[in-house]
């Protein structure tokens, strides 16, 4: 299986109308709505995981409706169905390929505006940095969004009392899973990770903010929703040699294991970086989302 498969298939259910992505499109959009008004030249925008396109087309929206400047957009996913969903969405160049290998395909310092929003779950976080530091024009901005894992804590309590020793081979096999799907996974522990990391590819913060949730998932149906329809744990689905529909069906298996209610902290990170050097003065604000029953 391949991670196009994986993402193919995420594109079938994905949902960036409500919940997480819906919220975090909203404060990144005010962000940006904010840093671009005035602007009469084109803005020149890469998503470098441009997923269904919806960040896109509202971010051109918000612009619009704020007399901002004109977009000219491109998408680029490693996904030819996430690509076709934005294409229909907004107009935009596609561009087929991983983000680990955005600067082969794409005009170095040919852009005022990068997003590589929920992309960490695929590629590397310092590949990902240098590859958009090559694409950032001068004063140009990248927009980062990503979960990490400080509300992992219960998850990871779960797995060793239920799974990780137990004499039964499945619950051990859920066990080798997850620590497969953490281990090719570079969301950031913290975000403090992210900012030492974006420093060591020569980038400089600008602005951080954060949104904190209260998840709870009453039933495994709920946690599948979340995990793999909505797409936040999908990688778990990546087991080498077994078919996507049989890692479906042991997923769905392996959640009905768990002890549930299930309640855990989804944190968001989403901050803004300049290859350009900027001032010490970082403004920082957390976001406390209400609680969602269920997800």
């Amino acid at each position: 299986m391949t991670r196009t498969d994986l993402h193919d298939r995420v594109a079938r259910t994905y949902n960036s109308e409500t919940g997480l992505i819906a919220a975090k499109n909203r404060m990144v959009l005010d962000r940006q709505r904010q840093r671009w008004a005035g602007r009469s030249d084109p803005l020149r925008v890469a998503d470098l995981g441009v997923g269904d396109g919806a960040l896109l087309e509202a971010l051109r929206e918000a612009l619009s409706l704020a007399d901002g400047p004109p977009l000219v957009l491109t998408g680029l996913d490693i996904s030819p169905a996430m690509l076709s969903l934005a294409a229909q969405r907004v107009p935009l160049m596609p561009v087929l390929s991983c983000a680990s290998r955005a600067a082969e395909h794409l005009p170095v310092r040919g852009f005022d505006l990068v997003l590589a929003h929920f992309i960490l779950a695929y590629v590397r976080r310092r590949a990902l940095l240098r590859q958009a530091a090559r694409l950032l024009a001068p004063g140009g901005v990248l927009s980062v969004a990503t979960s990490t894992n400080e509300g992992a804590e219960p998850l990871l309590e779960q797995i060793d009392s239920l799974f990780r020793h137990s004499r039964n081979p499945v619950r051990r096999a859920v066990a080798r899973a997850a620590d497969h799907a953490f281990a090719r996974s570079s969301v950031p522990a913290t975000g403090a990770d992210l900012v030492e990391d974006a420093a060591a590819c020569g980038l400089h913060l600008l602005r951080r903010d954060r949104m904190r949730q209260i998840i709870v998932f009453n039933t495994a149906e709920e946690a599948y929703r979340f995990a793999i329809e909505d797409g936040w744990c999908v990688n778990v689905l990546a087991v080498p040699g077994l078919p996507l529909a049989m890692a479906q069906v042991l997923t769905r298996a392996g959640l009905r294991l768990f002890r549930y209610p299930f309640t855990f902290t989804q944190v968001i990170e989403m901050m803004e970086f300049s290859a350009d050097p900027v001032s010490a003065d970082v403004l920082s604000v957390t976001a406390r989302m209400p609680v969602a029953v269920p997800v």
